[in-house]
């Protein structure tokens, strides 16, 4: 489905008054009734102990947790839970400035590293936990007591990484969680899991497996030190926590330390704790790619940079370690990292839910968007990690009425959360160009429009007609997709369109021409299309589908309004690297009700191409488009021996039926016709490894 776009620039935003913009745009779709996780908004930490006393002062709080200019948004405040109750009070004045100017907005959370019962590198005995959940209890009550109470609580600071404080198992973790974390809701405070250094799944497994464990935690707590840019989305995933709809929050980071937080692109030696020390680009641009990884792949609610003030922080401070000459004028001003976070926090405030949006439509660039918490606002974050090219970029909002310009804002190497004005928004669209204006293309741009109501439109089946079966479904004719998620009707693994052809443009599924047709391909797992279908008559039918892979685990299964139907196919492996065009055909028999019904089809193995599907009324029926000519193909292209060979056969399950022995084709077609029981396509593999195809009529 193509869709229009409107490329018209704005002069006094891009210097180009009154011309059309020439560039290709990449295209944003915006899918307000698709809705994802509620946010809880962005946060620093402040350990006055660690800082020496130099956390956060009143003007620090009013730069960090304003929302106007200037300011970088934040609402959301970390603090420790001290071993010694005496140290209770350090951060308390902290809290009081944040919570001034966060206002509603404003959520505390605290943290413990060690306490009276497991100091550094120690493990705490479990006849201690109830004396430890007194002690954390005990922490809550003060702050309460003090003006500023705790919204949330966590276990403890990253078990797996304890040298310095206290150690966890993950059998530990499940047993304190499982017994005793429900007893640190006191003051109606909500339970974080501990906080993993590197994210280790294995830390929460357990207990997200065990319901009875799992209604102890209302947030499962992260830290992202064993990630970088170069890092793979599937650190960001956690496929059960998506299942179990666990709140996740990342609750520390930092890009990097040894780098000034206003290098924007400058080469030095770099290594924090996770990655070694080596001479490498500190990148401002880094913060916002992790933060749309946090929001787009791993579905986390909030994010939480490590320390406000500090050379490589949100707000500028000396190098304590004098490894960098920070110069004075930079101190107390918010840094390059603190404005590219302020492009998220400023204008995506707690309680705005994150909508479905094309994630990355072109290399190097990526989309999140947002829905405010009222549904009076849309929010689009466009990240440009290109230093080399300024991007044009499409962003469409349909079905909104009121929609009527966005409000823009940028920051690049020289520009800091610069308000550009407005833009104006046609039929539900708008072309806007990312210039950074610095020798340093990369940037990021907030986008902040007021809408109306959203009006959802329905999914609908292609061509407007529901196919009818028994009959074919030709794998690229997926239904044309509506708003919101329940009229979703395929799903890309990549926005990347690796297709050679224009049909179903916009979409991103590959598909390409072959011989047959247009068929869908680069098939990954995960990857689905759904299809409308009218069964005429209810009953049983045949099932065909045409495969064609050079993957040994390639595999699908289809789905009837998200019912089992076939359960798992395999598909046969082609002779040949790479060889995709030599199809198959796979069958199942399965049984239909008659109506109107979704059917889904999804790869459970990777790397196939799929033509079409077929359904044919009755148990093992004859297949009515047979791949080929068995005879000729057996005859005049495999060339087969004289001698008598044996040969085992499979059907195009991959299911073993038995041995044969021929001498020639005809041979081999009539004996594996005594062996099988039924028409159709079987596979004969020689004792050789030679493996040929032949289509048996009963």
């Amino acid at each position: 489905m193509t869709i229009q776009k409107i490329a018209k620039s704005v002069g006094f935003v891009f210097g180009v008054a009154g011309l059309w913009s020439m560039a290709a745009a990449s295209t944003v779709n915006v899918d307000l009734g698709e809705e994802h996780q509620v946010i809880r908004g962005f946060g620093g930490m402040v350990h006055n102990q660690w800082q020496g006393g130099g956390g956060l002062s009143e003007a620090d709080a009013k730069i960090a947790f304003g929302t106007g200019e200037g300011t970088i948004g934040l609402n959301t405040l970390r603090i420790p839970v001290y071993a010694n109750s005496s140290d209770f009070n350090k951060e308390v004045q902290a809290a009081k400035y944040a919570k001034k100017y966060a206002g509603d907005d404003f959520i505390l959370y605290a943290t413990p590293w060690t306490s009276p019962y497991a100091g550094a590198n120690q493990h705490m005995a479990a006849s201690n936990y109830q004396k430890y959940v007194d002690h954390l209890n005990s922490f809550n009550d003060y702050m309460k007591n003090q003006g500023v109470p705790l919204y949330a609580i966590s276990i403890s600071n990253e078990p797996d990484w304890c040298g310095e404080w206290a150690c966890w198992s993950a059998d530990e973790i499940y047993n304190f969680t499982k017994g005793y974390a429900d007893k640190m809701r006191k003051n109606g405070v909500k339970v974080i899991s501990t906080e993993s250094f590197r994210y280790d799944k294995n830390l929460y497994n357990k207990v997200l497996n065990d319901a009875n464990a799992l209604k102890n935690w209302d947030i499962l707590g992260a830290h992202f030190y064993a990630s970088d840019r170069r890092t793979g989305d599937n650190f960001f995933q956690y496929s059960l926590a998506d299942q179990k709809g666990v709140e996740r929050w990342m609750t520390e980071h930092y890009t990097e330390s040894q780098g000034s937080g206003n290098y924007w692109r400058t080469i030095t030696n770099t290594g924090d704790q996770a990655n070694a020390n080596k001479r490498d680009t500190v990148n401002a641009m880094d913060v916002a790619y992790e933060i749309h990884r946090a929001m787009v792949v791993g579905n986390f609610n909030q994010y939480t940079w490590w320390y406000i003030r500090r050379c490589y922080g949100l707000i500028m401070e000396k190098d304590f370690g004098n490894k960098l000459q920070i110069p004075s004028n930079e101190i107390g001003k918010i840094s390059k990292r603190g404005y590219v976070l302020s492009q998220f926090a400023r204008f995506v405030r707690p309680g705005a839910v994150r909508v479905g949006a094309t994630a990355n439509p072109e290399q190097e660039v990526f989309a999140s968007a947002y829905k405010s918490a009222n549904g009076d606002s849309v929010i689009v974050v466009l990240v440009n990690r290109d230093y080399g090219s300024a991007k044009t970029v499409t962003v469409n909002v349909p079905g909104v009425s009121k929609l009527e310009s966005f409000h823009m804002y940028t920051t690049s190497e020289a520009k800091n959360a610069k308000d550009e004005g407005f833009v104006d928004v046609k039929n539900g669209s708008v072309t806007i160009t990312m210039e950074s204006g610095a020798t340093n293309k990369d940037c990021i741009v907030t986008l902040v429009g007021e809408i109306g109501d959203v009006v959802k439109t329905p999914r609908e089946p292609f061509g407007g007609k529901a196919v009818e079966l028994p009959g074919k479904i030709e794998a690229e004719n997926f239904d044309i997709p509506g708003t919101g998620k329940e009229n979703k009707t395929y799903n890309e693994n990549d926005a990347d369109d690796h297709g050679e052809t224009n049909y179903r443009e916009g979409t991103g599924v590959d598909i390409y021409k072959k011989a047959t047709g247009y068929i869908v391909g680069y098939n990954q797992e995960g990857e689905w299309l759904e299809y409308t279908v009218n069964v005429k008559e209810a009953g049983d039918y045949t099932f065909f589908a045409a495969v064609a892979s050079a993957n040994a685990t390639s595999g699908f299964n289809m789905t009837l309004d998200g019912k089992e139907l076939t359960g798992d196919i395999s598909v046969p492996k082609n002779d040949g690297e790479e060889n995709y065009d030599d199809y198959n055909k796979v069958q199942k028999n399965v049984t239909l009700p008659a109506g109107e019904h979704i059917l889904r089809f999804t790869v459970v193995g990777s790397w196939m191409d799929v033509d079409y599907f077929t359904f044919v009324k009755g148990k093992d029926a004859t297949d009515p488009e047979p791949i080929g000519d068995s005879t000729t193909f057996m005859e005049n292209r495999l060339r087969l021996p004289t001698e008598a060979e044996n040969y085992r056969i499979f059907d195009m399950n991959g299911g073993f039926l038995g041995f044969v022995r021929a001498a020639g084709a005809q041979e081999l077609k009539s004996n594996t016709a005594s062996l099988v029981k039924r028409g159709g396509v079987y596979l004969a593999k020689s004792a050789n490894g030679r493996v040929m195809r032949l289509q048996v009529t009963k």
